[in-house]
């Protein structure tokens, strides 16, 4: 997992894999509160964008899960949440298959779980042997969030 903000953007996140920094540097041009929730080319199948509002929720009510084929980058473009995560291990108990479609699978709970706080513009990218919870609340009330999570296929970060 890398945790970065787009404060860094001045390096041109040359630290980063190729398809990585062309994802952060096509997150960097959009004005995503002027587009509507969706899906968004970045390269083809090998890279692409979804857009989406929603509202945090409890935690504890998300079901952690991971990827296969695909790297995500979640990247807070308003709001805030509460990234929870681990990483893949024997320990962790499947609870729902893993769906090649969706390219998913899902955990009862992270072990051990360690407690990110995402902020507009901040994000994270999650490779296959991170299992990640996302949309958890940090507050009492759920609070609401824009997000774009770029999905980046394996075998297209070199």
């Amino acid at each position: 997992m890398i945790i970065g903000n787009m404060g860094e953007a001045a390096s041109g996140f040359s630290k980063y894999p190729e398809a990585i920094r062309e994802a952060l540097e096509f997150l960097q041009k959009q004005d995503f509160r002027q587009l509507e929730d969706g899906r968004y080319p970045i390269h083809g199948e090998d890279s692409f964008a979804i857009l989406q509002r929603y509202e945090t929720r409890v935690p504890e009510n998300g079901k952690p899960e991971a990827h296969r084929q695909y790297v995500d980058i979640q990247y807070i473009v308003e709001g805030r949440e509460q990234l929870g995560w681990c990483p893949m291990s024997p320990e962790l108990k499947v609870c729902d298959p893993y769906e090649e479609q969706r390219d998913i699978i899902f955990f009862d709970k992270l072990i051990p779980i360690t407690a990110l706080t995402l902020e507009e513009g901040s994000f994270a990218v999650l490779y296959p042997y991170d299992v990640h919870r996302p949309c958890g609340s940090l507050a009492k009330e759920p609070e609401k969030v824009t997000k774009v999570v770029v999905k980046i296929a394996v075998d297209y970060i070199k």
